[in-house]
């Protein structure tokens, strides 16, 4: 009976105490559960937060640069030097350390007709800054790259995906900008690459210091930064996965912004965190296995497996040796004592009938013993109730370590989160929703105020007006949409004037990150390049870019009537030619001191073409516009530039009425200029021609004495061979003009008395051609300039420039060939005597079919006789 009682017992007291330790064991793992998954989302979402701000600044950045460079390259780009380009880019690649290095792309002989790939590039190595043109070529093909062929295609400023420089061994991506000319046709396009090393660096430095991975993909799920270098290497993709839960998972990745999903793997649950980067799509995604995140569960579920059997094994026992104690031990004793007050026979109080009697009701009766030990029960309860009372302590000093860890780790995410800050070269300020700053962080050098002044205070008691207003509306509009907010702001201390940045971002319900950045110098440059793409590097003058603008502005009805004056430089062509460009930028440079030094108040004057000019007179009248232009005739026929008559045409035109567009009046003034310039363009180009003749004569004698027997040949010859007088009179001019090209070789060369050298020879082959673009800017002179340019070419196609053959060659310059041979061997050279008629007969016969057309050769041996 008392083995009944004990199971009876057992049975209440065991379910009772699992049911407590199940209830308390579920309400301990939902709490654990929700802090961890908490503390997980946070400290994600502020490590992805920072290193999306910290990519998009720098691309942002990049663009900025990448547009500037555009304006300049695509305007007045012809105007600079090849070299004029290092200096624009190579403060860019020096002053940005995220800049890895930027670049100049022209389309093909867009920049020199001559010269089919034009691309300036420097880049950094190191601490080197070096520019280069080793990319310049057909083996890169930089026509052929994607950063090229995407700007000329979409038309827009692009970026290419992010790729891996084995030269440099870094990460980088490139904006690239396409360039247009003031007429809107694509000129090329300039690049800046972005270093993006810090991507690969956050991704190593987080797998070390946390569990799982994480990884930075593109819209189409490349690979652009990931534990395995190798993969981003060779562009894996996440599609390349054969799981099919994983390729699920990534496809809602990529089709949403930000958010959190999961997959299957090795049979066990992934947690996938990611959010959006930037514009171009990049997805940084974060993958937590379920195990770590459940880890501190875990722990907590094997805590209270442990204690619930021991537990059930403590309270077994207990009531086991309880009803020992309570029931069978005291019965016994009661016994003994009925026993013996029975043998005794003096407690008359115990009854016989009672002792006999072998139920639980007979032992228990009204002894004593029974009411101590029902006492001791009583007491055995209460030590029980207080065991528990200990139990549910411990849990909740277990709870409060299991808290203390969640804690800890949240310290160390808020310290790495500060780390990564304090790497940021910017200041970084902590600011409450109310615009109280609380902590300050990163580079505290460049500071307007010590950092007591602010800690502490409001953004209105600190900043300026102005600015503390537009801080106020942009913390609160962070608070009111979530959003990312940016203001540039002009700061002046102590007569020093900055400019500088500041990005706002949500951090945590009541806090906001403020970066800001000094980009004075940026600002600067900027303003510096567009100064420099408003002026004629040449001239000093404005350019056609401010013309069109400032012009526009001009055309109001108090500035009434407007003359519109278009000038154009004649013979520059000629004198580059003939001289050199040092010369035809001289003729520029001369007439734009002209113009500068005409006084005429509000004027606007601007190179707007290669030796064109426009000026704009206000309130000026018709007739005062006829002597502003004459005067500066007169100024201009009294400067001459290696003898020649610095020579220009006018035209203009009057509004005098709203209506008119300030682009047509230029299209009229142009066209009375060219019509002007038709009627004095023939006697001024022969009188040019006569000069640059007598200037060649000038530097050497010899030329003239060669010219002048050589157009006598010709007209002898020509009048044994029948030809009209109008022929024999332009071959003899032919002859006198064939060398005048040599006007554009050095005159040492010319005047060398020894054998010339294989580069003197090749610069005195280009006196053809030079001649040629002399005579050919006369119209009535473009017969003799096409002999000229062929008196060179040789019979069997070996001559220079054009290599042309046989009958291609034209008559008069085959026979200015013969001539110009047979003269050369019969006259005195400073490195040799005159040779014999008969000799340079031979030696025509010997080229005859070769060098020379041979029925010409047969009729001057034959023909020609008589000839000094």
């Amino acid at each position: 009976m008392l083995s009944h009682i004990r199971m009876k017992m057992l049975l209440i007291v065991i379910p009772v105490l699992c049911m407590i330790l199940i209830l308390s064991y579920n309400a301990s793992v939902k709490t654990a559960k929700r802090l961890v998954d908490h503390e997980t989302s946070e400290r994600i979402s502020a490590e992805k937060e920072i290193q999306k701000n910290i990519i998009e600044k720098n691309m942002n950045d990049a663009a900025e640069i990448s547009r500037a460079l555009a304006v300049f390259a695509g305007n007045g780009c012809k105007d600079y030097s090849s070299d004029y380009f290092f200096h624009i880019l190579k403060p860019i690649v020096q002053d940005n350390q995220f800049i890895l290095g930027a670049g100049f792309w022209y389309e093909p002989y867009a920049y020199d007709k001559s010269q089919k790939y034009m691309g300036p590039y420097v880049y950094r190595d190191g601490d080197r800054i070096i520019p280069t043109f080793d990319y310049s070529n057909a083996d890169y093909d930089y026509f052929s790259q994607d950063y090229y062929a995407l700007a000329k295609k979409t038309n827009n400023i692009v970026w290419t995906d992010m790729y891996y420089d084995q030269t440099s061994n870094l990460y980088m991506i490139t904006c690239s900008q396409p360039v247009y000319d003031d007429n809107g046709k694509f000129m090329g396009c300039v690049t800046v690459d972005v270093g993006l090393s810090s991507m690969q660096k956050f991704i190593s430095d987080y797998i070390a210091g946390h569990a799982g991975t994480t990884y930075i993909i593109n819209r189409e799920g490349t690979y652009l930064a990931a534990e395995s270098e190798a993969a981003v290497k060779v562009k894996s993709s996440v599609f390349d996965s054969p799981n099919q839960s994983y390729l699920a998972a990534v496809s809602e990745v990529i089709s949403s912004d930000n958010g959190r999903t999961s997959y299957i793997k090795n049979k066990q649950e992934i947690t996938v965190f990611y959010k959006t980067l930037n514009d171009l799509g990049w997805k940084i995604v974060f993958e937590i296995p379920e195990s770590s995140i459940n880890k501190p569960i875990r722990q907590l579920s094997d805590t209270f497996i442990w204690i619930f059997g021991i537990s059930l094994l403590f309270m077994s026992l207990t009531v086991f040796i309880l009803t020992g104690r309570i029931i069978d031990h005291p019965v016994k004793a009661i016994l003994r004592e009925i026993k013996e007050i029975g043998d005794r026979s003096f407690d008359q109080e115990v009854s016989r009938e009672l002792v006999k009697r072998r139920d639980e009701f007979g032992l228990i009766g009204k002894s004593l013993n029974e009411m101590k030990q029902q006492l001791k029960q009583s007491n055995e309860k209460l030590e029980y109730s207080l065991k528990e009372n200990v139990d549910s302590q411990k849990q909740l000093i277990l709870q409060n370590q299991i808290l203390t860890e969640r804690e800890t780790q949240m310290y160390h995410s808020l310290k790495y989160a500060h780390s990564l800050m304090e790497a940021i070269p910017d200041t970084v300020f902590v600011i409450s929703q109310e615009g109280v700053f609380l902590d300050c962080i990163g580079d505290l050098d460049h500071l307007f105020f010590k950092r007591e002044r602010f800690i502490g205070k409001n953004i209105t008691d600190v900043m300026p007006q102005s600015i503390a207003a537009k801080g106020r509306e942009l913390i609160d509009q962070v608070f009111l949409t979530g959003e990312n907010q940016k203001i540039e702001y002009e700061w002046t201390s102590a007569r020093i004037t900055e400019y500088h940045e500041l990005r706002i971002v949500k951090w945590f319900d009541d806090k906001a990150i403020a970066i800001a950045r000094n980009i004075t110098e940026t600002h600067n440059y900027i303003k510096e390049i567009e100064e420099i793409s408003y002026h004629d590097h040449i001239t000093g003058l404005h350019n056609r870019r401010y013309f069109d603008q400032a012009s526009k502005e001009l055309n109001q009805s108090e500035n009434y009537p407007i003359s519109v004056i278009f000038a154009d430089l004649n013979g520059l062509k000629m004198v580059n030619d003939s001289f050199g460009h040092e010369y035809g930028d001289y003729m520029l440079k001369r007439f734009a001191e002209i113009l500068a030094d005409s006084g005429k108040k509000g004027e606007l004057i601007s190179r707007v073409g290669g030796d064109e000019f426009a000026i704009i007179l206000r309130k000026t009248e018709r007739g005062e516009t006829d002597r502003y232009i004459r005067e500066l005739k007169e100024k201009c026929a009294k400067e001459t530039i290696n003898g020649i008559e610095l020579s220009v045409s006018f035209g203009y035109h009057m509004i005098e009425e709203s209506g008119m567009p300030i682009q047509k009046a230029v299209k009229l003034a142009e066209d009375e200029m060219y019509q002007n310039k038709l009627y004095e363009a023939s006697s001024r180009r022969s009188r040019t021609i006569d000069i640059i003749l007598n200037t060649l004569h000038e530097k050497n004698p010899r030329e003239e004495q060669h010219s002048q027997r050589v157009a006598e040949i010709c007209e002898i010859m020509a009048k044994q061979m029948g030809l009209p007088d109008s022929d024999v009179n332009k071959i003899k001019a032919a002859g006198l003009l064939h060398d005048i090209g040599k006007i554009g070789i050095q005159e040492e060369v010319l005047n060398k008395p020894g054998i010339l050298t294989d580069d003197e020879y090749q610069e005195v082959k280009k006196h053809s051609e030079i001649g040629y673009r002399i005579l050919n800017t006369s119209p009535n002179m473009s017969e003799i300039a096409e002999i000229v340019l062929c008196h060179h070419e040789r019979w069997d196609g070996k001559g220079y420039p054009k290599g042309r053959s046989k009958t291609d060659i034209p008559l008069f310059a085959r026979i200015i060939t013969i001539a110009d041979a047979y003269d050369a061997m019969t006259s005195d050279r400073s490195y040799r005597k005159a040779l014999p008629s008969s000799y340079a007969k031979s030696e025509l016969i010997k080229g005859s079919g070769e060098q020379f057309d041979p029925e010409l050769v047969d009729f001057f041996v034959n023909h020609m006789k008589g000839l000094n």
